[in-house]
């Protein structure tokens, strides 16, 4: 094969450059892999003299230009296929989509060479051109112009970095130019790692879709669903809360006793909906147990679409306005259909009689009501053709108009419940910058939490007494973390976990548990169970915790022993802050207003690079090193 390679690159290597740069749009196989890396390979062969420089140049050219007019028929025939799929590229597609839409509708012409010039865009450009009635004489137009200008600047950097690792091996050899290569691409790692800035929450939609019995909610859902948007459902979030083996399901028997039970130890849905269909009491019972578990659920798949940087998800909630949740989302979608049209549906279909379909539709809350408080109206009166047509018609125009937060609706607030200054031993964080950058991020409450001192957390409070709650994050005696929130006075380190507990509760503060389940500061979780009773509030989310999942079991834990939730950033340095936080209703900055308002908590958060444990490992040497004489 070797052989087979040496003999025959010099004919095949500018055809290899050339395929690349068609694939990248035409299959667009650029959203994984640009061509870039290629064309720095081939261009080191050119100068070693195995092929041309031109010739390299050339195929570069050509390729682009089949691959933007192949991309571009796509478009014109089938883009519909590539944005809605499943698979990992649709999901990439959509995430760039958005973007790529806006820089053509705001300028078609040069839009696309522009999009020649920026990775992911070029892929994506063609597809959209071609999805509009723009002409295709016009569109290559502009392509080629864009084509010329990234060839020009593509090729310049690819000879820039094959003439300088020529250069490099010649004067230092193989060995020593791989390690300034490795060296040079972990420095702008970590560059970009100091520069990092917490993803912007909210850029994914949210959605609360719902509609009463028969009205086609689950249809809507399913459609939807087909073209690739994400759909949480709480009817099969319920099901996993009360799965057997569950402390959903625990809950669930001990208010109902076993007589809800299947034979093989499953819930009888059918039999605990008889029970609690006409009794109120019981009702509300049942939904205290469920519906907090089902939040949390829901706030981990929301996490989890924000980190995948989702365009838009929805969550199918059929008592969404009934609990009052349509609060926790940006938009909400209320599919409507006549009662006499349902009221058909529930005969034909499920085959209920009139009485029996009547009563159903009149245990849920009015239409009318629901109507006036929805974002959106989607009527299903008709066929299902119908409905479908004005399902994709709906959903462009939640994908144009629905607005992401970036802080929170009125009469709610957002807290990071755990961060550091420079007041902790590996952070360098001015402490009015944190402040400042969590304001700036729709974050209006921090908790300052340095380890091991409380003393800036107290001036911070002191100076803003709405947006700081004054903490430390003690390392105990048993080699875990413990923080009081709403302290006075430091607790020493050292001091042992149940006894850190103590003296938070006496000055009137709150015991919050981080990070349970790390590994390290803490312990593994083999504390986590006895220091639970002990503590107010679980941190079910650390965005700096590695591996992310570790977080879950935190959320368990909390929903065993009945705690609030809390989430922090655990930010290290300014870049990171409010890159996971709680919202929930605004309250005074004061103990037993938090706890009151965290029971019904919207946990967010996206678990960062793990390259930013590199900065407190700097910040750790930095304050050991001398200081410059002023």
């Amino acid at each position: 094969m070797i052989e087979w390679i040496g003999s025959n690159i010099q004919l095949y290597g500018p055809w290899l450059v050339g395929g690349m740069a068609m694939f990248e749009t035409a299959l667009i196989i650029g959203l994984v892999l640009p061509t870039e890396p290629t064309l720095i390979v081939a261009t080191a062969f050119a100068l070693q003299g195995h092929f041309s420089f031109a010739a390299v140049a050339g195929a570069a050219v050509l390729g682009a230009v089949l691959g933007d007019s192949v991309g571009f028929l796509v478009g014109r025939w089938g883009s519909r296929r590539v944005f809605h799929g499943s698979g990992r590229i649709a999901r990439l597609a959509r995430r760039h989509q958005d973007r790529t839409l806006e820089l053509f509708e705001r300028h078609p012409g040069y839009s696309v060479s522009l999009a020649r010039m920026v990775p992911f865009m070029r892929t994506l450009m063609p597809l959209v051109a071609g999805s509009t009635s723009v002409a295709y004489r016009r569109f290559l137009a502009f392509d080629l112009l864009g084509i010329a200008g990234w060839a020009f600047f593509g090729l310049g950097i690819a000879y820039a970095a094959a003439r300088g690792w020529e250069i490099g091996v010649g004067s230092m050899g193989i060995g020593w130019a791989t390690i300034v290569a490795v060296g040079l691409v972990a420095l702008v790692l970590f560059v970009k790692g100091l520069l990092f800035k917490a993803p912007p929450e909210r850029d994914t939609v949210s959605v609360g879709l719902t509609g009463n019995i028969a009205s086609g909610k689950s249809t809507v859902t399913a459609l939807w669903k087909e073209v690739g948007v994400p759909v949480a459902s709480a009817d099969e979030l319920a099901r996993v809360v009360v799965q057997p083996g569950s402390h959903g399901l625990s809950a669930v028997i001990e208010a109902f006793g076993e007589e809800i039970l299947e034979d093989d130890g499953s819930l009888n849905r059918g039999a605990l909906s008889s029970l609690v269909f006409q009794d109120k009491e019981a009702r509300h019972r049942l939904e205290a147990i469920v519906h907090p578990r089902i939040r949390v659920l829901r706030d981990r798949w929301m996490r989890e679409r924000i980190a995948g940087q989702e365009a838009i998800c929805v969550s199918e909630i059929p008592l969404l306005f009934e609990v009052g949740l349509e609060g926790d989302f940006d938009a909400t979608v209320f599919v409507d259909a006549s009662e006499s049209v349902r009221l058909d549906r529930l005969r034909e279909t499920r085959g209920l009689s009139a009485e029996r379909a009547r009563a159903i539709m009149g245990a849920q809350m009015d239409p009318e009501l629901k109507r006036a408080r929805a974002t959106y109206v989607l009527v299903n009166d008709g066929d299902l053709e119908a409905l479908e047509d004005r399902a994709q018609v709906m959903l462009a125009d939640l994908r144009r108009n629905a607005v992401a937060g970036s802080k929170p609706k009125e009469g709610r607030l957002r807290i990071d419940m755990h961060m550091h200054t420079r007041a902790s031993f590996d952070c360098l964080s001015d402490p009015r910058r944190v402040i400042a950058a969590a304001a700036a991020r729709g974050v209006q409450r921090i908790a300052i939490t340095d380890h091991n001192r409380v003393a800036t957390a107290l001036e911070m409070a002191d100076a803003f007494p709405d947006s700081v709650i004054p903490g430390e994050e003690v390392r105990t005696k048993e080699g875990i973390d413990v923080i009081g929130l709403y302290l006075e006075e430091e607790i020493p380190k050292g001091t042992p976990a149940r006894e850190v507990c103590r003296r938070v509760k006496d000055q009137g503060g709150l015991v919050y548990l981080p990070h349970p389940y790390a590994r390290g500061k803490g312990g593994g979780g083999r504390y986590a169970e006895e220091l639970a009773p002990l503590v107010d509030i679980i941190e079910v989310f650390n965005a700096r915790l590695h591996p992310g999942h570790l977080n879950e079991p935190g959320e368990e834990l909390a929903a065993r022993w009945s705690k609030p939730r809390g989430a922090g950033s655990d930010a290290h340095m300014v870049g990171e802050v409010a890159g996971a936080w709680v919202e929930l209703d605004y309250h005074p900055n004061e103990p037993a207003a938090l706890l009151a308002a965290l029971e019904h908590a919207q946990v967010r958060g996206v678990t960062t690079p793990r390259v930013v444990h590199l900065a407190s490992t700097w910040a750790k040497v930095r304050k050991r090193l001398p200081r410059a004489p002023h």
